[in-house]
C-alpha cells in the first residue's frame, strides 16, 4: 500500500493592499494538465496579447501563429527574464498578410518591428518571423 503523502504548498505571495494571495504554477504555453492543454492562455500574457492585438489591427492577417517560446530560453546568458520561464522574452511568429503583398522580406520584417516597437523595448529579447502574402502561403 502506498502512503499518501500532502502535497506541496503553493507559496504565498503578499500584494501590498490585499494581504496573502495564493500563487499559481502554470505553464506559459498552457500546458500545465491535460484540461487546459492547447487552450489558449489570455491572463497574465501581456506580451503575447499585445503582440496579437497590434499585428491583428494592422495587418488584418488570414493566419496569425504567436508562439511563445520563452521558456526554452529562461536560463541563457543575455536573457532578461532571468531565468523565469513566463517572462515573455522569445517569440516566433508566422503572419500571412495581403499588407505584405509588393514588399520585400527585410521590409515585411521592418513593419512588423515599428508595430511591436514597445515591446522590443521592454521585454521581448528575440523574435522570430515568417511573413508571407496569401498567394505565397497557398504555393
Amino acid at each position: 500500500m502506498l502512503a499518501r503523502t500532502a502535497p506541496t504548498p503553493i507559496p504565498a505571495l503578499t500584494h501590498p493592499r490585499r494581504g496573502s494571495t495564493h500563487a499559481r504554477r502554470v505553464q506559459p504555453d498552457g500546458n500545465a494538465c491535460q484540461e487546459t492543454a492547447g487552450a489558449p492562455m489570455n491572463v497574465g500574457r501581456p506580451i503575447y496579447n499585445r503582440i496579437t492585438q497590434k499585428l491583428t489591427q494592422a495587418l488584418a492577417p488570414t493566419t496569425l501563429n504567436v508562439i511563445d517560446e520563452s521558456a526554452m530560453h529562461a536560463g541563457h546568458v543575455g536573457n532578461p527574464g532571468r531565468g523565469d520561464p513566463s517572462a515573455e522574452t522569445h517569440f516566433k511568429v508566422e503572419i500571412v498578410s495581403e499588407a505584405f503583398a509588393g514588399m520585400r522580406q527585410v521590409q515585411r520584417h521592418r513593419r512588423v518591428y515599428e508595430l511591436l516597437d514597445s515591446e522590443l523595448k521592454e521585454t521581448v529579447h528575440a523574435l522570430q518571423l515568417k511573413t508571407k502574402t496569401p498567394t505565397e502561403a497557398s504555393s
